[in-house]
């Protein structure tokens, strides 16, 4: 009984194991200002792409597009956002996701941006933060926004799909019948 139950054991790890394989790390830059502001939509150039930190596409690979959405806060000290877009666009969208996260001032007209994304495609879990630091000025009313850079780390992990978890819970499940007939047969005796 006791190898028997040791066997069912193995075989649910061994296929329940591949459904949580550890992620992978994407990791680009993004630099300039091709167009927009706070206030709207901000295009910037990606580039260096690289996966679990290898470098796989050197130069602009595509346009960074995000937008704060609902913003509290003020300008001029900082705040936070809810409910923007973070999109990956290489002639078609890659990727894109809902953003949010805080906006921070740190130093005299310069800017740090950190936002989190999270979304699932495909079976697969993507979750992120990109990081904007950028200076902000005001002229005439106008928020001016220049000297865009930053970084966006996104971090992709398979989710278990049906078939994996129907197997795991089968699994579980003759684990249980079979503690319980173990059980009942000690009983008896």
């Amino acid at each position: 009984m006791k190898s028997r139950l040791l066997t069912y054991t193995i075989l649910l790890v061994l296929f329940a194991a591949p459904a949580f394989a550890d992620s992978i790390k994407v990791t680009f830059t993004n630099n300039g200002v091709l167009s927009g502001g706070l206030s709207s939509n901000i295009s910037t150039t990606a580039s260096d792409l690289a996966f679990d930190d290898t470098v796989i596409e050197g130069g602009p690979f595509a346009t960074l597009n995000f937008n704060l959405g609902s913003f509290i806060g003020s300008l001029t000290n900082g705040g936070s956002f809810t409910g923007g877009n973070f999109e990956l666009d290489a002639g078609s969208v890659i990727f894109a996701s809902g953003l949010s996260g805080t906006l921070q001032k740190i130093g005299d007209d310069t800017y740090d941006l950190m936002g989190h994304f999270s979304t699932v495609f495909d079976g697969v879990r993507y979750r992120g933060v990109t990081q904007q630091l950028f200076l902000l000025s005001f002229d005439d009313g106008h928020v001016c926004l220049s000297d865009l850079r930053g970084t966006t780390t996104i971090s992709a992990q398979a989710v278990p799909e049906p078939g994996t978890l129907t197997l795991l819970g089968t699994g579980l499940a003759g684990l249980v019948g079979a503690l319980r007939r173990r059980k009942q047969a000690v009983q008896r005796t």
